[in-house]
């Protein structure tokens, strides 16, 4: 039988202040630019227009569907043309050298360990797929790819908390929900994969908000052990840790 680990990006892989500090601040500097240039592009055209019938502005000129772009960086907007554009704009900027990505130490380390184990690994994240691909090609620990079979964003993965989407992704990756495990530092995430029969796990890292809910916490990778039979019990992760606490994780 397969066996999956999904794991969200943002607080679970990589720091959220780098993300926010980092990533937004940079695409917002060159967004003007950078339309410009690639504006005529097939797949940057769609999103701009994708962008301008959301913002219910069909009509509107590019310089003005710049500065719907920019709002939504404000606010960190979860809309697919947004995170198509800032995807791409990340996936040249991760490629010429003029921003590098953010993994924790312990993620190299828990991604060799799983595929040896025959699990396979795949990423959940609103982020654009092309920004995925870019973030763990262009990793401080070299190219993490090889150990990733799939990715899924707002586009075919569908929202990150609900239900469905996790029942969808189960589908596209041919693995029963009860052999998947998937790891995050949000709440309501964790709530809608454990309803559509996954297992769950939080993450809380030093730089993450309290997690909440019940789920069982760790604050690495390495305290996640997956080499038992998931039909037997809890996961055996945490070393003792207890239950995430108590308060609403942000929005990611």
């Amino acid at each position: 039988m397969s066996r999956a680990v999904v794991l969200d990006v943002e607080g679970t892989t990589s720091s959220i202040s780098y993300v926010h500090d980092q990533l937004f601040p940079y695409a917002s500097r060159v967004l003007g630019s950078w339309v410009a240039t690639h504006g005529g592009e097939p797949a940057v055209a769609d999103a701009l227009r994708s962008a301008a019938r959301i913002a219910d502005r069909p009509d509107v000129g590019r310089d003005e569907i710049v500065d719907i772009l920019r709002d939504w960086i404000r606010r960190d907007a979860k809309v697919a043309p947004l995170k198509t554009i800032q995807g791409l704009i990340w996936q040249d900027a991760l490629a010429s050298g003029a921003l590098v990505s953010h993994v924790y130490d312990d993620v190299p380390r828990a991604l060799r360990a799983w595929t040896a184990q025959g699990w396979t690994v795949h990423i959940f994240s609103s982020g654009s797929v092309a920004a995925q691909r870019a973030w763990f090609r262009h990793s401080p620990h070299g190219d993490l790819l090889p150990y990733l079979t799939g990715f899924f964003d707002l586009e075919n993965g569908g929202a990150k908390r609900e239900p469905d989407s996790y029942r969808s992704i189960a589908r596209s990756i041919g693995t029963d929900p009860a052999s998947i495990v998937f790891l995050s530092d949000v709440a309501a995430e964790l709530d809608a994969a454990r309803v559509a029969g996954w297992r769950s796990v939080a993450v809380q890292r030093d730089d993450t908000p309290p997690v909440g809910g019940d789920h069982p916490v760790v604050t690495t990778f390495d305290q996640v052990d997956l080499r038992g039979d998931l039909t037997g019990g809890p996961l055996p992760v945490g070393h003792g840790l207890p239950a995430a606490r108590s308060a609403a994780g942000g929005p990611r």
